[in-house]
């Protein structure tokens, strides 16, 4: 019988030695494991980051601008398309860009935008000579008057804005004066047309705007011009000597030089930039290529 229970108690001992056996061998492979998937997940975090860092943000990456020579082509011609308002014969239009401190298409006039569309016509630059026919008065009376179709101007607002902008046919703020500006033009509905008395400038000398392009930048399909802008009014004395008188805005009662003309003519823009204010003019490059005004503003 003792020896039976010996033979028990050893069987048990081996089974218990079996069990911490398997115990241990089962803990071992699971802690292998996962300290095998831990570092496949480390190595993984590793080669995503790493691909993340090499991988640029397009997004966040600025776009670099360029200097635009001052005198290029491009530059002249924008310039060209901005100073209509420069010259007196815009009558209450004249320094129209430099009236607020911020200036888009949605915030401008109508009248202003048509005023706009009949700079950019063909007649502008010559005063409308090639747009000039003669009319019969109701008293039958024959006089000159200038006519361009609603289709000509509406073709100018275009190519200052761009493609398919609209606006409300109106008379221009000065269309019942006697003023010797473009700035007179008024709408016949029966005829679809914008007609003007000729422009006809006797006064001398015309007070004018002076601007200068200090800066030219294009960064992506945009252009910005920064320009100084000086206001240019004269005098003229009892013995015909005329004083030229500069100012910061056409309201000033200060000005910043005063020239007589028969014995100082050192007036110069570039003397005076410190003290003139800076306008910037965007343009917007179309799917057409060509540049269209976009904004306007104050600066400085």
């Amino acid at each position: 019988m003792k020896k039976e229970k010996i033979v028990t108690y050893k069987y048990y001992i081996i089974l218990i030695l079996l069990l911490l056996s398997l115990f241990v061998a089962l803990n071992y492979c699971k802690k292998f494991k996962v300290g095998q998937t831990a570092q496949e997940v480390v190595a993984d975090v590793s080669k995503t980051k790493a691909k993340v860092e090499s991988t640029p943000e397009q997004e966040n990456v600025p776009v670099e601008g360029i200097d635009l020579d001052l005198d290029s082509e491009l530059v002249l011609n924008l310039q060209k398309k901005i100073n209509v308002f420069d010259t007196y014969k815009a009558g209450s239009y004249y320094g129209y860009f430099y009236s607020q401190d911020y200036m888009d298409f949605n915030t401008m006039s109508d009248d202003a935008k048509i005023l706009i569309g009949i700079t950019q016509t063909s007649d502008f630059t010559n005063d409308f000579l090639d747009s000039t026919y003669e009319a019969i008065t109701p008293d039958e009376k024959t006089i000159d008057v200038i006519i361009l179709s609603k289709e000509e101007i509406q073709n100018g607002i275009n190519s200052f804005f761009g493609p398919n902008t609209t606006v409300t046919d109106t008379d221009l703020k000065d269309a019942e004066y006697d003023y010797c500006g473009f700035s007179r033009f008024r709408f016949d509905s029966t005829r679809n047309v914008y007609m003007s008395d000729p422009i006809s400038c006797q006064a001398f000398p015309l007070p004018y705007i002076d601007t200068k392009i200090v800066k030219a930048y294009e960064y992506g399909n945009i252009i910005e011009l920064t320009i100084k802008v000086a206001y240019i009014k004269y005098e003229v004395k009892n013995d015909d000597n005329i004083i030229k008188y500069i100012y910061k805005t056409n309201s000033d009662s200060k000005y910043i030089e005063k020239h007589n003309l028969l014995t100082d003519n050192s007036y110069n823009i570039d003397k005076i930039l410190n003290k003139l204010d800076s306008f910037k003019f965007t343009f917007t490059l179309n799917s057409d290529n060509y540049y269209y005004f976009t904004k306007v503003e104050k600066i400085s």
